[in-house]
């Protein structure tokens, strides 16, 4: 009896809750919106309470709930949208900069769980883990067709616990057993920070986490510690994160007491200004890079350091969302789930709404739309000083009377289009591992086994080690054998860039993520081009 009517007595929860909010909290609202709500949740009550009377098979009330809650999002636009409990919990320890672990950067590949990174200073450093290694138990269990999920609930828990490991390593005879103590691990923002040349910091920020401002300011001083007169920051591929750190990363930047950015709603919390903390570091001349993935926090920053001439803004036009999500948990929700929901929209400096249109699309064309001019065909100028269908989008001014554009994202000052790849796996349309990501780590894993005298010297090895032609026709043997197929003429056209991916990934497998991103960044046609504005860009050039 209990089983039948658990359904309706949770719908009519839902309709006292909902209709008590609408009658406690919206007293300027008419008796009528009210009534009409009313009669609505009544009809969802409803087809609940007929569902669970009726349907052939016994059904969920929690999956129908949570089903009717995701369709109800939906309606309302593409960045709303509900959190289970451990979806809130998995974004929570993403964005918090910390988490309790073990410290590697996994994948599954064909059912074999491999360790792709060590996070430098984790437990796995400290006992010795590698990249490259095969994790083939977890606990004395079998960790052969393991999910990514049940990797993270394996490996992670509480600090000062212990979990055992078996190790298939390469090169050695018989796998071994490592048992690790789990420790705080930190979430990086600032993935690599190096000089580019004597004059030229470069930063790559992947994310906008609670830790992102502290990370940066380590980052500016110790590049201007090496002599750092110029800099490009580089957001590209960063989604975004948390607004009051898109607020502090921006006042590194820009003068004290300046608009950042302005957020208009409904509500009067949701109308709010923020201005520039200051900025300690010199007015030194930037580059900001963008690419299409650049979204939400990277779009302030990007915006505020547009339409206030702080620097000039390169790449690709980002992604062009400008929406704000507030995130309500406890004591709204109650059973550890969580609401993001948009209440207001984000406005540039100059008054610029940069959110793409996304009525009467699907997600994944609200998606793909972003990425749609990605890439540039081989052969044509990639440097553009505007970008294509800008016409019809509107017309603001920076601080100096610069143009700058509203709708659809941050166009950048100057276009630095990626060039189109043939090799039908060398690069992925969206972030995430490419099977040439994989063939490259599983090359670069044997062959630092066989070539351990490397380690000894990065600085020669970046300068002075070519990917010889012996690697090719091995790495291009072992992609033939994992059934990956392609032609001689897309292998030779892109030769370029699967030996710089070789060479990056035995640096990442020897060193790790910052020698790799300096390997990289030597074939990066965009940074290459970027670097050239500093003595071709009136804006730079000026500022020197």
């Amino acid at each position: 009896m209990s089983t039948i009517r658990k359904p309706k007595y949770i719908a009519l929860l839902i309709c006292v809750a909902i209709f008590s909010f609408v009658l406690g909290s919206t007293t300027t609202r008419s008796t009528y919106a009210a009534d009409n709500l009313f009669t609505n949740i009544r009809l969802l009550s409803g087809v609940l309470s007929l569902v669970n009377d009726n349907y052939v098979e016994k059904v969920d009330a929690s999956k129908l709930i949570y089903s009717a809650i995701d369709g109800m999002l939906q309606a309302l636009d593409p960045h709303s949208n509900f959190l289970s409990k451990e979806s809130f919990t998995d974004m929570g320890e993403r964005f918090s900069g910390k988490f309790y672990g073990i410290g590697i950067e996994f994948d599954v590949l064909d059912g074999y769980l491999y360790v792709i990174s060590v996070i430098d200073g984790s437990p796995s450093e400290a006992v010795g883990l590698q990249s490259g290694d095969r994790l083939v138990k977890i606990n004395g269990e079998s960790a052969i067709g393991i999910k990514h999920d049940e990797v993270r609930k394996k490996l992670r828990g509480e600090k000062g616990t212990t979990v055992e490991v078996t190790v298939n390593r390469v090169g050695a005879e018989e796998p071994f057993n490592v048992t690790i103590t789990r420790d705080r691990i930190p979430i990086r923002s600032v993935l690599s920070s190096f000089m580019l040349d004597e004059q030229t910091g470069y930063i790559q920020m992947v994310r906008f986490a609670k830790t992102t401002s502290d990370e940066l300011e380590t980052a500016l001083n110790k590049l201007e510690n090496l002599g750092m007169k110029r800099l490009i920051f580089d957001l590209r591929g960063n989604s975004g994160g948390y607004l009051d750190q898109a607020v502090e990363v921006s006042s590194k930047f820009i003068e004290e007491g300046k608009m950042i950015v302005e957020t208009r709603g409904r509500t009067r919390s949701s109308n709010q200004e923020f201005r520039s903390g200051g900025s300690i570091h010199d007015q030194f001349p930037l580059v900001v890079l963008l690419d299409h993935r650049s979204a939400s926090a990277s779009e302030i920053v990007a915006g505020a350091v547009q339409d206030w001439d702080r620097g000039v803004i390169a790449g690709s036009r980002s992604f062009g969302k400008g929406l704000v999500q507030t995130l309500f948990a406890e004591p709204h929700l109650r059973d550890g789930s969580a609401l993001k929901l948009t209440t207001a929209q984000y406005y540039t400096p100059s008054g610029r709404l940069i959110q793409r249109d996304y009525k009467n699309k699907s997600y994944q064309e609200y998606v793909e739309e972003a990425f749609e001019d990605s890439d540039e065909v081989i052969g044509q100028e990639m440097i553009d000083e505007n970008e294509d269908g800008i016409d019809d989008r509107p017309v603001f001014n920076t601080a100096n009377g610069r143009t700058v554009y509203g709708g659809g994202g941050i166009t950048p000052d100057v276009s630095i289009k990626a060039p189109k790849r043939k090799y039908p796996f060398v690069i992925g349309k969206f972030h995430g591992w490419t099977p040439f990501d994989r063939a490259c780590f599983e090359f670069a894993t044997q062959y630092g086994v066989n070539h351990q005298n490397l380690k000894d010297d990065f600085e020669n090895f970046f300068s002075d080690f070519e990917v010889s032609d012996e690697m090719v026709e091995a790495f291009k043997e072992q992609v033939s054998d994992s059934g990956i197929s392609f032609t001689q003429e897309e292998f030779d056209t892109d030769l370029d860039v699967v030996k710089l991916q070789l060479k990056r990934s035995v640096a990442r497998n020897m060193w790790g993520d910052e020698e790799a991103g300096k390997v990289g960044s030597s074939g990066d046609v965009q940074l290459q081009k970027a670097l050239l504005l500093f003595n071709t860009h009136e804006m730079l050039v000026e500022n020197k």
